[in-house]
């Protein structure tokens, strides 16, 4: 009988979570229209390459092509930051702060264009005994800030294309 009351309790839960418009974390609804989609960059960026798998993997097809009448992605600038954010007695640095900064447009068909900015901060703490772990770590950690830049990108990018509809 228990067993029972578990299953009846299950459907109405379920009922209620896709009624209320839940979806996993990460999937987007990308209009049908959004067949091709072009990105580029003034000079190589790597962020580039983190836009394009996102981009291949929700069957978006990527080009460079400069045309106007796609949807386009052009990516204006980034820059990588390091500041010192705490110091032992020392005097020594025990912290760092990694600063992400990407200047981007998103261009539209039929809009005019303006340039956006998304500006990603992470912290991490730094062993002076430890320099090649320390170098690894920054790298990895840039590594996710390009990905997660690259998210929100391509998530401003939809919502630009869902609002000209």
């Amino acid at each position: 009988m228990n067993l029972f009351c578990k299953k009846i309790l299950l459907i109405p839960i379920i009922l209620v979570i896709s009624s209320c418009g839940y979806t996993l974390r990460g999937s987007i609804n990308v209009p049908n229209n959004v067949t091709e989609i072009s990105v580029s960059s003034e000079e190589y960026s790597p962020i580039v390459n983190s836009i394009n798998k996102i981009l291949v993997s929700n069957n978006i097809e990527v080009t460079n092509s400069k045309n106007k009448s796609l949807n386009r992605i052009i990516i204006v600038s980034e820059r990588f930051d390091r500041r010192q954010l705490s110091m032992s007695i020392t005097g020594r640095v025990n912290e760092y702060e990694l600063i992400y900064t990407v200047n981007f447009q998103i261009n539209s068909p039929l809009e005019k264009s303006s340039t956006d900015s998304i500006t990603l901060y992470r912290d991490y703490s730094f062993d002076e005994n430890n320099i090649m772990g320390n170098s690894d770590r920054e790298a990895y950690i840039q590594n996710q800030m390009m990905s997660t830049a690259s998210t929100l990108i391509f998530h401003k990018l939809i919502a630009k294309i869902n609002n000209s509809n």
